[in-house]
């Protein structure tokens, strides 16, 4: 287990604010031999690595629906999934299996709910599974209930109720849920994250600037969320909950841990 843990939300707003734990967390994340990441702001007329998906793994299901696919033109670069028009249509995007909790893997998506956030679901945050596999990591929210047998995820299914959500699952076995109290709103781009530390997790909420929204848990980290060594891939996933579409645009994805599990 690292001795260390890695800086857990590395935006500007984080490093203005001042202090010492602050500044020197952030630049040992910057460290290039010891942290390994992948950042990508889909900026250009390709993805990483070519052809759409490019590096990436995207599969659709369900009328209309379509893979991840480069928004042409848009400011700063972004990609949209897009559950097409069936209830149930959805849309995913997946790396590869090279993150875990026992190298304290972070991912971080700047996110925005296209056209509305009614009768939607929406996923991101680690999972067991590249896409093509789970139709979500999460099977029932209110449960929970899931698809994965080993994920992290911040989840919103307006099936279940319109809280964002920090959900875990060890093995099968599914840890205590974190309700965020912070309403989203149409239209309007959030950072989400989620931090693993072995087999605890945390997730974040932050605005569009990288201030800290919430915290969940408050305090402290969700316990026995994950098996620490088991390997996960960066996950984002939207479906439909009625024959209306819900596009996610992404327009940031950044992913880091910690390159040995004794760093």
């Amino acid at each position: 287990m690292p001795a260390v843990r890695p800086v857990e939300v590395p935006s500007r707003k984080r490093l203005y604010r001042g202090g010492a734990d602050s500044a020197h967390e952030i630049l040992e994340f910057g460290v290039p031999l010891g942290i390994t990441e992948w950042d990508d702001d889909f900026q250009g007329d390709l993805f990483k690595g070519g052809a759409a998906p490019g590096a990436y793994q995207s599969t659709a299901s369900g009328a209309a629906s379509a893979v991840a696919a480069l928004d042409v033109g848009a400011v700063g670069g972004q990609i949209t999934l897009d559950p097409g028009t069936d209830d149930g249509g959805r849309s995913d995007l997946s790396l590869g299996l090279h993150y875990s909790g026992s190298r304290f893997g972070v991912a971080w998506f700047r996110i925005n709910m296209r056209d509305a956030i009614t009768s939607s679901k929406f996923e991101v945050g680690f999972t067991d599974v590249v896409s093509g596999t789970d139709a979500g990591a999460v099977n029932v929210k209110a449960t929970p209930s899931f698809n994965a047998d080993n994920a992290v995820v911040l989840v919103r299914d307006t099936n279940d109720d319109t809280n964002l959500t920090l959900v875990g699952v060890q093995a099968t076995v599914a840890a205590t849920a974190y309700d965020f109290s912070t309403a989203l709103v149409l239209d309007t781009i959030y950072w989400l994250g989620v931090a693993l530390r072995g087999t605890r997790a945390v997730g974040y909420l932050l605005n569009t600037d990288g201030d800290l929204l919430e915290r969940q848990p408050a305090s402290g980290y969700m316990e026995s969320a994950i098996t620490a060594a088991t390997l996960l891939t960066p996950w984002a996933f939207v479906q439909n909950r009625s024959g209306a579409q819900r596009r996610m645009n992404i327009d940031r994805v950044k992913v880091f841990q910690f390159a040995t599990a004794s760093s």
